[in-house]
């Protein structure tokens, strides 16, 4: 049997060598917890796109000591772009230099392999990352394992620990056991509704290509609105990082539902998949729109280094935990990138879930329940409630995120068009909204083990529930609006009052040119 955390320590068994597990396998380290990382592929592999970090992450990225090598493989970005249909600007600003003034932190944005293997780089100890590692079982009884979860491989290996955390995304092995698990002990606890909450409406085109100067700006983020579909453009020295995101699921050869039409929903256990066919025929439908006043998406499709067609499948589980197994990042709250939370909420997920960790052990220790120095099994019913985390990070993380892409595509509330380009143009774009995030992220979580100097900016981080014992939470009443101005009421009220600025400069701003921008 491997990996039995012979040592006495209390011992983690993570699923996923991906955003959320490779940051978890840091935060434990710090904690002085034994733990081993098990991933079926190889770390870092050579597919998807970009990622981009909010400050909330890159302070804890700080906090266990990571700031400086993650900020060595990206280069700041400076201002936001936003283009109309014909690809010509109408806002631009220096978003992330004031976003960063309010945070204390700037927003990062890397190859997502990069930031990926940088986490794995300054591992105190890779060999505790295990790849083509794939799990086939899951073994939880509290008698024949003296409390404790052994992880069984398809290779026939067997991991033993006190705890196994899912952080193998959307598509989760663990997560899949787990439901099986909780079928076979309480039937009906997961029910079919929870299961379809995983579902698909969008799809995406994303992908790299080298930089072109003069084209979508330089060190900068661009969005390109369309009629149910925009463009967005993330730039470095050497790359750009694109995302086209699109209203339906298109029609396609790939198999396993990707035939399905426009407006269809695909919804738990299907599972799209698309060949690079179906990506030049979707990308076929849009290389004549304009992404700038010089570039057709056509130049950045056939110039690109990797691209790929892929569904931006979402949902937020109401069970996140059964006994000793527990689901972090995305096999537990999957959002669409639109608005760039996705990754975000699974380092903040990370984090909240070692904070639960280190004080259930904690808790153990004081006890007296523990192996050497405490550091034993905690009670599984620590383990046992839906979800071990506080409200965050399903809040106000995937709400937001939603939104955010329903603005940007033109489609939210059914409202007439020029309300809803007022609200994406005019209440979205403006600097403010930088500061406005910064407020959304002030109470995002830190580790509670870990003492750093923090990084501050004119927006005050707020402080955590053990840093003010007996203290009220006072919520300011401009992040209570914040978390709740994605919300019908608030948000038709915004989007009214905006439109009548909109109406007053609609034409001049030229939106009355009557561009066919539509994807249907």
């Amino acid at each position: 049997m491997e990996g039995t955390g012979t040592d006495g320590r209390f011992k983690v068994i993570i699923v996923g060598a991906g955003v959320s597990g490779l940051y978890l396998a840091h935060a434990l380290a710090k904690a002085d917890m034994d733990y081993v990382v098990l991933d079926k592929h190889p770390v870092a592999p050579a597919w998807g796109s970009s990622i981009s970090l909010f400050p909330s992450s890159v302070r804890i990225l700080d906090q266990v000591g990571l700031h400086d090598a993650v900020a060595a493989k990206t280069t700041e970005m400076r201002d936001f772009h936003i283009r109309g249909p014909d690809g010509k600007t109408y806002a631009s600003g220096p978003f992330f230099h004031v976003f960063a003034d309010a945070a204390g932190y700037c927003s990062m944005t890397f190859e997502r392999r990069v930031f990926l293997q940088t986490l794995y780089d300054e591992l105190p100890d890779k060999s505790k990352v295990i790849e083509h590692a794939r799990v086939s079982g899951i073994v939880e009884d509290e008698e024949a394992t003296n409390g404790r979860v052994r992880v069984v491989l398809a290779d026939g290996g067997v991991h033993e620990g006190d705890v196994v955390i899912g952080c193998d995304g959307i598509h989760s092995a663990v997560r899949q056991l787990l439901w099986e698990r909780a079928h076979r002990l309480r039937p009906g606890l997961i029910t079919v509704d929870e299961k379809q909450r995983i579902r698909a409406t969008y799809t995406a085109l994303t992908g790299i290509a080298p930089y072109q100067p003069g084209s979508v700006g330089g060190l900068a983020m661009s969005s390109t609105a369309h009629d149910g579909f925009s463009f967005l453009f993330l730039t470095q020295p050497d790359h750009l990082y694109f995302s086209v995101f699109i209203h339906h699921l298109p029609g396609g050869g790939g198999g396993n539902g990707s035939h399905l039409g426009p407006g269809a929903v695909s919804k738990y256990p299907n599972r799209l998949r698309f060949t690079d066919a179906d990506a030049d025929a979707v990308a076929a439908r849009v290389l004549d729109c304009p992404v700038s006043e010089t570039l057709v998406f056509g130049d950045i499709w056939k110039a690109r280094k990797r691209g790929q067609l892929i569904a931006l499948e979402e949902g937020v589980l109401s069970h996140w935990s059964l006994g000793r197994t527990v689901l972090c990042g995305d096999s537990a709250h999957k959002v669409t990138p639109n608005a760039g939370f996705g990754g975000n909420l699974s380092l903040e997920g990370a984090a909240v879930l070692a904070n639960e960790l280190y004080a259930a052990v904690e808790t153990a220790r004081k006890r007296g329940e523990g192996r050497t120095r405490g550091r034993g099994s905690p009670p599984t019913r620590r383990f046992a409630a839906p979800s071990p985390t506080t409200g965050r990070p399903t809040s106000p993380g995937p709400t937001t995120s939603t939104s955010a892409g329903s603005y940007r595509e033109w489609t939210s509330f059914h409202l007439p068009l020029p309300c809803i380009r007022a609200y994406s143009f005019y209440s979205l774009s403006l600097l403010s909204a930088a500061r406005y995030i910064a407020v959304c992220v002030a109470d995002a979580p830190k580790l509670s083990f870990v003492h750093f100097h923090e990084r501050s900016g004119s927006v005050r981080w707020e402080k955590q529930r053990w840093e003010r014992p007996g203290e009220k939470t006072a919520w300011p009443l401009l992040r209570s609006l914040g978390r709740t101005a994605s919300s019908g009421p608030i948000a038709l009220a915004i989007s009214l009052y905006v439109f009548f600025s909109y109406v007053a400069g609609a034409w001049y701003l030229g939106f009355g040119r009557g561009v066919k921008t539509s994807l249907d």
